[in-house]
């Protein structure tokens, strides 16, 4: 048994000169031995009620979301992010990869990469994951043009950081997204004799249902450029581009093509206290048999910080659908901000919706909390 014990503490001094050796690891990595990553959480409990009688989350206190976070550095340069999520859909909980994506910070000189499931830089919101928004719902049109749970297609991303003497940026990506699929219902078959005279079922026609988002091989192009325009304030302008697929491509014609402008000003008057006022216009054409869909929507934010812990905030969001029978949503949204901590937030949003002359009032208190070092201030 000494004899064990000798040789297991002259292998641990060894191991442990050589991790010596090694030198510092990477940013991200707790160690060479174990290689071990960043790990973090973060949980979102809304409270949500309706005046719309149909909504099944209507009156409810439930846990809406899990994420997890698992990071680090893989080579020097080279920097894995994988997001793993439950998030609560109806009755159940569906989980999902949110993004799984390994950056190459420096190809070259200003060039970097994304390979992987991300979410993809198209405007200024898409990016940013739901817990991390200023705000306790999606703007309409983001969620009429671009999907319930932003763009977040696979594939890859190209960025250049343009030499000019203020922060410019150029991408294009290359993703594929998945279809939607066409659920057949009682009143979309038939049955039918065969030709031995036995009965069988068909499907009529595919009935298309009312999610929209791009699908299938889509292309991506985004500009934006920040410029200072006096001490404590900068303004940022971008614009952005999708060609490709819409979610129904499968079953019939589905050709699309997105645009979108969007600007963020900012003002710091003074350390705790910041105006932020955001906006993003698209604009979607559609190709589908019926003929070409051409529809706009657009939101603008306004968030002031009076305080190093509160925040107050409105939106207005205008959306048009991506369907034939054309809908129109015109939002009106309030929003208070608490910050607790760096990494909990408490939230209250009312919204009213007026969705072509039916109008609907909404409100969420909402909880988000973070543990380990991705929980970071939810900006």
């Amino acid at each position: 048994m000494r004899k064990i014990i000798a040789i297991a503490l002259v292998v641990g001094v060894c191991g442990l000169a050589a991790a010596q050796e090694a030198g510092t690891p990477p940013q991200g990595m707790r160690g060479t031995p174990a290689n071990l990553p960043d790990i973090s959480l973060v949980g979102v409990i809304d409270g949500h009620t309706s005046s719309n009688k149909a909504d099944d989350t209507r009156d409810k206190l439930e846990f809406n979301e899990v994420e997890t976070a698992f990071q680090g550095y893989i080579y020097p340069e080279m920097k894995a992010d994988v997001f793993l999520a439950l998030h609560k859909h109806g009755t159940e909980y569906e989980s999902e990869i949110c993004e799984a994506k390994v950056s190459f910070l420096s190809l070259a000189e200003g060039l970097s990469a994304e390979v992987g499931k991300v979410n993809a830089e198209f405007g200024k919101m898409n990016k940013a994951h739901s817990h991390t928004r200023a705000m306790a719902d999606q703007p309409a049109a983001l969620t009429n043009f671009l999907g319930e749970h932003a763009l977040n297609p696979q594939g890859a991303a190209l960025k250049y950081l343009l030499p000019l003497p203020f922060y410019a940026q150029a991408q294009v990506g290359a993703w594929t997204a998945a279809a939607h699929e066409h659920h057949v219902e009682g009143d979309n078959t038939a049955d039918v004799l065969d030709v031995d005279q036995s009965t069988v079922t068909v499907v009529l026609a595919p009935e298309e249902t009312e999610d929209f988002s791009p699908a299938g091989k889509l292309y991506t192009a985004r500009l934006n450029a920040a410029f200072p325009l006096a001490d404590g304030a900068e303004l940022e302008l971008g614009v952005s581009g999708l060609k490709g697929k819409g979610s129904h491509w499968e079953h019939h014609q589905d050709n699309i093509k997105l645009a979108g402008a969007d600007f963020t000003l900012k003002f710091w008057p003074s350390a705790y206290r910041r105006f932020t006022l955001q906006g993003e216009y698209l604009r979607l054409t559609r190709d589908v048999p019926v003929g070409k869909l051409k529809r706009d929507g657009l939101y603008v934010f306004g968030n002031y910080r009076f305080s190093k812990y509160w925040d107050l905030g409105a939106r207005f969001d205008y959306a048009e659908n991506a369907f034939p029978v054309i809908t129109y949503e015109r939002d009106y949204s309030l929003i208070a901000t608490r910050r607790l901590t760096e990494t909990t937030t408490l939230r209250a949003q009312y919204k009213h919706i007026n969705l072509s002359g039916e109008k609907t009032d909404e409100g969420w208190l909402q909880l988000i909390f973070g543990l380990g070092p991705h929980s970071h201030e939810m900006e």
